[in-house]
């Protein structure tokens, strides 16, 4: 007679399951416990409020003059907490994984020694006692709950102090400007629907301006609409942007003005009118002003609109309450904050509608800035919970469609003329996503991107470039039609990411820059290095594109001016004499530059 299968045994397999079980069963108490300790340690010492920076800011925010040296000590500290943050959450992620896997081998193994070296019962005068069987039993029940319990434990634990560092991050102090550093804290007022209930006299704002038709193309080629220029690209259409100027002494500023509240953002120039938005738990505001003089057209709070949050959103001082960049388009400007509401304006200072989105779950603070192509304004809702791309009336404010997105991010949108149209392309914490402009529809996606993506993508001769460190660089070649658009990654580059800054394309080249202050040179077709250089004190401005030049500010306010081309050649270089962020507008013959506390003219 034969022996059944399941009664043949084989010492050696035997042998080797008893190896992966008692390796693998060491494997998951071990990983169990570092999550274990690693839930106890961020609940008993936060990783982001550091008490070392907040310490640092009371100290600057006491000095009775500008500390650069202190400065820079926060920002280099703030730096240093974000990184351990990131890392923190990247080893969350694998161990979670680790764990599950390891109990998926113990628990195979387990049964696999029962497999290859069965105890066939031996009968005699009697069967063996059902309590020696009933034993057997539950000692395999006991080996296994206990494997469930380790696993469930350490899957919880990595999932708590996920949570517990989501919580830390939303207020957590940072240092990038000195501005920031002394934003006052306050109630945020009450929302205008709240007012009215509780005066029975308040009503909500009523917009006192019409919509203008949306502009050409052309028209927005030759202004600085939004961050990075049209189609917030990082290519200037002029090319005649100075290279001399001299801070010092006065040499080429054709004038300075101060910036009432701090922000984030970047200028936007549209014909004789510059914007930019400042804020702070209380108040949001827009400041228009006057290109040729300097001087403030005009400037205007925005009041709370029906729905808008009664409590201010909680942000990172990095971020602060107006970190996304404006947008002007035609006649309009607009305006995005923390909290989710948003504004238009006409250009004499006029509301022309406003509308509260709902404020973002972001635990650094929604920081992706607008853009706007034909009669629509483009939102990236950079919602945890719900994130989305959002195109609204520019007339109106009315939501004309929306598209689901996997993942939010802290980069901003661009629109690029791709041969397949006009396409919307976003990066998230996975993938870059293309969309067709006008109707939302998902065109292609590509899964290239990890950990909290701050650079926004690039675009060149149909080449979608998108970097972040702790992932990957690629080239994304768009072809196809527009009705069936094909994405296929090239290449890729590991050697050195940004982290902050965006990537700028001249068509046979990428350039970007890294906090650690490199300049990095790539060939757009192969992804051959170029060249690598260390240039500045790090840098969170983008590189822009200007004619056959390069210019790009770091953290300590020098502007660099590299030649475009496969030689590394600097230019020039000045220093603003304050700590540089934003990235500058580049118009005909003129830079407009933003520093924490004041705006530039440079011709």
């Amino acid at each position: 007679m034969l022996r059944k299968k399941e009664f043949e045994k084989s010492d050696f397999l035997w042998r080797v399951s008893v190896a992966v079980t008692v390796v693998s069963g060491l494997f998951v108490v071990l990983v169990f416990t570092l999550l274990i300790v690693n839930y106890l340690q961020v609940q008993t010492a936060d990783p982001i409020n550091n008490l070392a920076i907040k310490e640092l800011r009371d100290q600057y925010a006491a000095a009775p003059e500008q500390d650069a040296a202190l400065a820079q000590r926060i920002r280099d500290l703030d730096l240093l907490t974000r990184r351990a943050f990131f890392t923190s959450q990247y080893h969350l992620r694998v161990g979670g994984i680790l764990l599950l896997c390891g109990a998926v081998v113990f628990l195979i193994s387990l049964k696999n020694m029962d497999r290859w070296r069965p105890e066939v019962p031996e009968l005699k005068d009697r069967p063996p006692s059902e309590v020696e069987w009933l034993s057997y039993a539950r000692s395999r029940q006991l080996i296994t709950w206990t494997g469930v319990v380790l696993l469930a434990g350490g899957l919880l634990a990595s999932y708590l102090t996920e949570s517990v560092l989501a919580s830390n991050t939303s207020g957590a102090p940072a240092g990038q400007t000195e501005a920031a550093a002394t934003v006052a804290t306050a109630e945020a007022p009450a929302t205008a629907a709240a007012t009215a209930e509780a005066t029975g006299t308040a009503t909500p704002p009523v917009p006192v301006a019409t919509a203008t038709d949306a502009p050409s193309w052309d028209a927005v080629l030759l202004n600085w609409p939004s961050l990075r220029g049209p189609g917030s690209l990082g290519v200037a259409h002029f090319t005649n942007a100075p290279t001399e100027w001299d801070v010092a002494t006065g040499a080429g500023i054709k004038w300075k003005a101060t910036i009432p509240k701090a922000g984030a953002n970047s200028p936007v120039v549209w014909g004789n009118r510059l914007f930019l938005s400042g804020a702070d738990s209380q108040t949001r505001e827009v400041y228009c002003y006057d290109t040729e003089t300097g001087d403030m057209v005009w400037q205007k709070a925005l009041e709370a609109f029906p729905d808008s949050p009664v409590e201010p959103p909680d942000v990172t001082e990095e971020t602060g309450y107006a970190a996304p960049t404006m947008v002007a388009h035609g006649e309009q400007v607009f305006a995005i904050y923390a909290n989710g509401d948003v504004a238009s304006f006409d250009f004499e200072g006029n509301l022309v509608w406003g509308r509260a989105i709902g404020m973002p779950e972001n635990h650094y603070g929604h920081s992706s800035s607008l853009i706007a192509y034909d009669n629509l304004l483009y939102v990236q809702y950079d919602d945890s919970n719900d994130p989305r791309l959002m195109a609204l009336d520019t007339a109106t404010g009315k939501e004309v469609w929306a598209a689901k997105r996997k993942k939010i991010s802290w980069s901003s949108p661009i629109l690029a003329q791709t041969p397949m149209g006009p396409q919307v392309i976003l990066c998230s914490e996975k993938d870059v996503d293309g969309y067709q402009a006008l109707t939302g529809a998902l065109a292609w996606t590509q899964e290239c991107l990890d950990g909290e993506v701050a650079p926004s993508a690039a675009y060149a001769n149909s080449i979608v470039f998108a970097a972040n460190e702790y992932a990957m660089a690629s080239a994304i070649r768009l072809s196809g039609t527009a009705e069936a658009v094909q994405s296929e990654i090239i290449w890729e580059f590991d050697e050195l990411l940004p982290e902050v800054s965006s990537p700028v394309g001249d068509g046979e080249r990428f350039y970007f820059g890294t906090v650690a202050g490199d300049l990095v040179c790539l060939n757009a077709e192969t992804g051959e290095t170029i060249y690598i250089e260390e240039l500045g004190e790090g840098f969170y401005s983008s590189p822009v594109l200007v004619g056959d030049r390069i210019y790009v500010i770091d953290r300590d306010g020098t502007m660099f001016i590299v030649k475009a081309g496969p030689a590394f050649e600097v230019i020039a270089s000045h220093s603003m004499g304050e700590p540089g962020f934003a990235t500058p507008a580049y118009l005909d013959g003129r830079i407009y530059l933003r520093t924490p506390q004041n705006i530039y003219c440079i011709e």
